[in-house]
């Protein structure tokens, strides 16, 4: 089994370094293996490319450092896998680092499967001054299949992360790239891996989350504006999500009627009955699905057209590096 390990980044400097050598040490430690490492530059304007060089000529493993100027993550993660020469694909974020064991149990899970699977697994917390944000502590093994109807009591497309995934190049075949337009950079700016879990789900992909194969991640947010910022992002792509796949599968809109149930709760009570560590409701959380659909309806019907959107995309692509 060949391995290809794939990281894009831009203009992360300070952190894709250690993240290039967790994953080395991973790699090593499940010697011998067939195995490479695949970094993509998104376009970076910082010390990127040379942090990059560094990394590729002191690794113990093969390191493939690729440039995509044109701005978009899932632009990245496609040219990656369109390189990778692996059969077996991992992917995980530039400001994360892996386990020392992350890959042996990579290998342990895939050796048994006998059917496609798109695999995730645990998330902590890289730095503890970070909030407890964009991780994932679960601490069992979980399923979900179309077969058993699993969106209908879940939201399965948070079950894998694209910072914690893994798949089989098989699974690429079947499905296709990733979507473009979502992801940071594009014009939706976000949910790219969300997109790409949900597509394998309706291919009726088998989803896992594995309570190993840990990394920690160090995504940076220490305060309460810049975990609303991301939780904005992430709803604006959920809503973008509904519209792209709501039609096949109106099962989607089941949790926008809860959550319509609960702004009227609020408004009622006065109250934040969603994330209020971050001041972040379900009035929030509904206007910015609503602005993410519109978004997406908007890009389907004018697929060519440059709009105020996509100027606020490269304003906050500007302001701080995707992720």
């Amino acid at each position: 089994m060949r391995l290809s390990v794939i990281v894009s980044t831009r203009n992360r400097a300070y952190a894709v370094g250690a993240c290039l050598d967790s994953i080395a040490a991973a790699l090593v430690r499940a010697f011998p293996l067939d195995a490479e490492i695949i970094v993509v530059d998104n376009g970076s304007t910082d010390d990127t490319a040379h942090t990059l060089a560094a990394r590729a000529a002191a690794s113990p493993v093969p390191v493939r450092v690729l440039s995509e100027p044109r701005a978009g993550k899932a632009r990245a993660l496609n040219l990656a896998v369109r390189a990778a020469r692996g059969d077996l694909l991992a992917f995980t974020d530039d400001d994360c680092k892996l386990h020392g064991e992350y890959v042996n149990d990579l290998l342990r899970h895939a050796s048994g499967d006998s059917e496609l699977v798109l695999r995730g697994g645990r998330i902590e917390l890289g730095d503890p001054t970070d909030l407890p944000f964009a991780i994932d502590m679960r601490s069992t093994r979980m399923r979900w299949t179309f077969t058993a109807n699993a969106a209908w009591h879940e939201n399965v497309e948070r079950s894998v992360t694209g910072c914690n995934m893994t798949m089989p190049r098989a699974l690429v075949e079947q499905i296709g790239p990733f979507d473009e337009n979502f992801g940071p950079g594009s014009r939706v700016g976000s949910a790219d891996d969300t997109e790409y879990v949900f597509r394998a789900y309706l291919a009726g992909v088998k989803l896992e989350h594995v309570p190993d194969m840990t990394v920690f991640h160090y995504h940076g947010r220490k305060t309460r504006a810049a975990a609303y910022a991301s939780m904005r992002r992430y709803m604006i792509g959920h809503g973008a999500l509904n519209i792209k796949f709501g039609a096949r599968y109106p099962v989607l809109w089941r949790q926008t009627y809860w959550d319509m149930k609960d702004v009227l709760k609020e408004i009622l009570t006065r109250s934040n009955t969603f994330q209020a560590d971050i001041g972040f409701s379900h009035r929030d959380k509904l206007t910015c699905m609503m602005r993410g659909a519109l978004r997406y309806l908007f890009m389907r019907a004018h697929p060519g057209a440059r709009t105020a959107w996509d100027d606020e995309c490269r304003r906050s692509r500007a302001a701080s590096p995707a992720g």
